[in-house]
């Protein structure tokens, strides 16, 4: 920041105004403002420009805002002579388990099976050791650091790149800030479950050959099949789904799953955790399979279990066809605070053509995709069987009532309409467009898992992330739904011209906002109604709030079809951001056959980024050409970056023509960006909306208009898959087939590090 500038004396003619204010006043003046006003009076001269450009405290501000990200505060290690014995963090000296420098990035795998040593493929550089910080980062190394992660990720410019392999198919597995978990075996036996779970931490810009890692690479046992995991490294804790596991009191029923709480670090049952095991409420059918969601955010741990009888099973029973959607299709709820054991609330979810979804979007609030007949406020109308009613988003609050305490007995029955457990309360309902006549509904999912909100200040439990500066706010980014449809066959056609059902995939993007601030509304509306009363028996109805589609969704989302063939690797959305993977326009090799129970062949790839960022994608937010005309141009010879609306023509395409044409943008969008940069990189604005035409699908034309930012990475990397964090994104090439076993299968691993470089975090 500049010198400070003396104030006019009293007295003086000079007329008063803001720019005669200390620096440190005007600095102030610019926190009381939005982003969208600090850049309008920041473009009002130069002294207010230099104040906001040099002031470290501002722009941290601002990126941490437009990329939805918050300040994580700093926890110091622990020292020899603290008390606690739950090793609150990692120490700074290397770990005698982690791999060395020699093995990475030729990390020694150990294939159980086999014996054998697997081999990575080398990097594309190596480094130094980057030497550790002591203390916390300043404002202004905070700053600079997530300015460069963000330049990064506008260009999809990777700062590292390194290779690893795993065999086996993508069985169980989770990916979460910076940690890879996969469970190691895999079998042909439906009957039973993996047992071992393979921790793999990932690398960074700023380690990118593991020097330091947040965990050692290792497996782990566990003496119980495993059914499915989540886990939250910011609090050391896995929660590991058991499958099929025996009562602990033989007079009571056998639960569905059983939910171990442990130690990332240990595998040890959580030191936070009060009651290490918690049991899902028992089956009420013999013949039955599950599927089933966790999710954490801070002390609440919700899970949905589907139970379900497999068609295969039921056609062997004598059911017919027309009758296996509505035969043993069950699915449940339930919330527990994971540090207490309380029962936070249960729901028993109205039978789907489709399994049902959900996503935490506060501690206290989720929202589900379901059928819309618990709600007496939504029209049904007449469907297939497979879908009586439309399905709808609704938002539901896990809020207690204080007029009527509850307190749950457990282990949880199997009949949930007892009145010892807490019921969460429905208080937003979104509609989506209506579809046509005998149109199926066969899936309706929702991602990615909320990001997790960053440790109080003063927290003294275990953590495996204490090195981050910055982290996601789980109340921002994006949330996207896979909608599958199954389209009504024309009756113009003959039969002979039927080739079966036709499926189409959607891609909904809804703001995770939009969604939050709903929940906060509806919670505000569910004490107002709790503290009033109701006389009519509806009761906690009246905090219910429905919205048709054209209130929220024609400009509040955007409708697309599916960016990719099949999705196996679904940990893609980070964030306001979606990745996926597409055909090269450079690819060479011929399309192989496809096997639909295996995986997609690989091919030459080209990465696609969606941004979803309001500050990178809105127009109306932006206003970008009314700024330039009202303020007129920058000079040809003034620096790029000390100006944060600068002229940047930038290729996009014009979506009503289709012809290349120049977008003039932000250059806080692209910090010093030069034309030589946009080399392998194709970049646009998407703000005109998309039409899907209604064929047999919709009752009318759906637009959607959200807007959005595309870049794409020309790379054509063998690839068929791909996932991501908020720091990295990991290209998947599965190659092999299945040969009676799965022992030919190979995943290879590409992690393109797109967090800050080296060279800025030192």
């Amino acid at each position: 920041m500049s010198s400070p500038r003396p104030i006019s004396p009293a007295g003086s003619s000079s007329p008063a105004c803001l720019t005669a204010l200390p620096n440190e006043v005007l600095e102030h003046v610019f926190t009381l403002l939005a982003i969208p006003d600090r850049l309008r009076l920041n473009r009002v001269c130069k002294l207010l420009r230099e104040v906001y450009t040099g002031s470290a405290p501002l722009q941290y501000d601002f990126h941490l805002v437009t990329s939805g990200n918050l300040d994580v505060p700093y926890f110091p290690p622990p020292t020899a002579q603290s008390g606690n014995t739950r090793s609150r963090s990692r120490s700074r000296s290397p770990s005698p388990t982690s791999p060395s420098p020699a093995l990475y990035p030729l990390l020694s795998y150990r294939e159980r099976q086999h014996a054998q040593a697997r081999a990575d493929f080398p990097s594309e550089s190596r480094s130094a050791p980057l030497a550790r910080r002591q203390g916390p980062l300043s404002i202004q190394e905070k700053a600079r650091l997530l300015a460069e992660q963000e330049r990064r990720w506008e260009r999809l410019d990777f700062a590292e790149m390194r290779k690893f392999t795993i065999r086996g198919p993508a069985g169980v597995y989770e990916l979460q800030e910076g940690m890879f978990l996969i469970c190691d075996e895999y079998t042909e036996l439906d009957d039973r479950k993996p047992t071992s779970i393979r921790l793999i931490p990932l690398p960074s810009s700023a380690d990118p050959d593991l020097l330091d890692p947040p965990i050692p690479l290792k497996s782990n046992k566990l003496p119980f099949q495993i059914a499915d995991l989540t886990m939250d490294p910011t609090q050391d804790l896995i929660v590991v789904s058991e499958h099929r596991p025996a009562p602990l009191n033989p007079t009571l029923p056998a639960p569905t799953h059983r939910f171990h709480l442990l130690s990332m670090s240990t595998f040890k049952p959580h030191p936070l955790a009060s009651t290490p095991m918690l049991d899902f409420p028992p089956f009420t059918q013999d013949i039955m399979q599950t599927r089933q969601l966790l999710q954490v955010m801070g002390d609440t741990l919700v899970v949905l279990v589907s139970r379900f009888a497999s068609h295969w099973i039921l056609a062997g029973m004598g059911i017919a066809m027309a009758g296996m959607a509505a035969a043993g299709n069950e699915e449940e709820l339930v919330a527990w605070n994971w540090k207490t054991g309380a029962v936070l609330g249960r729901l028993a979810l109205p039978e789907n053509g489709w399994f049902s979804s959900f996503a935490l979007l506060t501690p206290t609030t989720f929202m589900v995709t379901s059928t819309s007949n618990v709600s007496p406020f939504m029209p049904s109308e007449p469907r297939s069987i497979a879908a009586v009613f439309p399905p709808v988003i609704q938002i539901y609050s896990l809020l207690p009532d204080p007029e009527h305490t509850i307190v749950p007995v457990q282990p949880l029955d199997a009949d949930f309409m007892d009145d010892t457990t807490l019921r969460p309360a429905m208080v937003a309902q979104l509609e989506l467009p209506r579809f046509a006549p005998g149109v199926v509904i066969s899936a309706f999912d929702v991602r990615p898992d909320p990001a997790f909100p960053p440790l109080p200040k003063g927290y003294d439990g275990p953590s495996l992330v204490r090195d981050k500066a910055f982290t996601q706010n789980p109340e921002k980014g994006v949330l996207v739904f896979d909608l599958q449809i199954v389209e009504p066959r024309d009756p113009a056609l003959p039969p002979t011209q039927h080739d079966g059902l036709d499926t189409t995939s959607f891609e909904l993007f809804v703001l995770r906002e939009t969604l939050v601030d709903l929940a906060k509304e509806g919670e505000d509306r569910l004490r107002r109604v709790r503290k009033q009363g109701s006389d009519d028996g509806f009761g906690s109805w009246r905090a219910e709030r429905n919205l048709p589609w054209a209130e929220w969704g024609e400009e509040g989302s955007r409708l697309m079809d599916v960016s990719m063939r099949r999705r196996t690797w679904v940990c893609s959305c980070s964030g306001y951001r979606f990745v996926s993977v597409i055909p090269s326009p450079m690819r060479t090799e011929p399309e192989e056959p496809q096997h639909e129970l295996v995986h997609l062949a690989p091919v030459q790839s080209d990465i696609r980024l969606l941004d979803f960022s309001p500050l990178y994608a809105r127009k109306e937010s932006l206003n970008v050409q009314s700024e330039i005309d009202e303020f007129g141009h920058v000079d040809e010879g003034e620096e790029d970056c000390a100006d944060p609306l600068f002229r940047l023509a930038v290729p996009t395409i014009d979506p009503s023509s289709g012809r290349s044409a120049y977008r003039m943008v932000p250059a806080m969008l692209r910090p010093r960006l030069r034309p030589g940069d946009w080399k392998g990189v194709d970049t646009r604005i998407v703000d005109a909306p998309t039409i899907l035409p209604r064929r047999r699908i919709w009752r009318d034309d759906v637009v959607t208009s959200l807007p959005f930012r595309e870049v794409i990475r020309k790379m054509a990397i063998r690839a068929n898959g791909v996932m991501m964090d908020d720091q990295r994104v990991i290209v998947v090439c599965t190659e092999g087939r299945r040969n009676g076993d799965w022992t030919n299968i190979r995943q290879e691993m590409t992690v393109l590090c797109m967090g800050a470089s080296r060279s800025q975090a030192e």
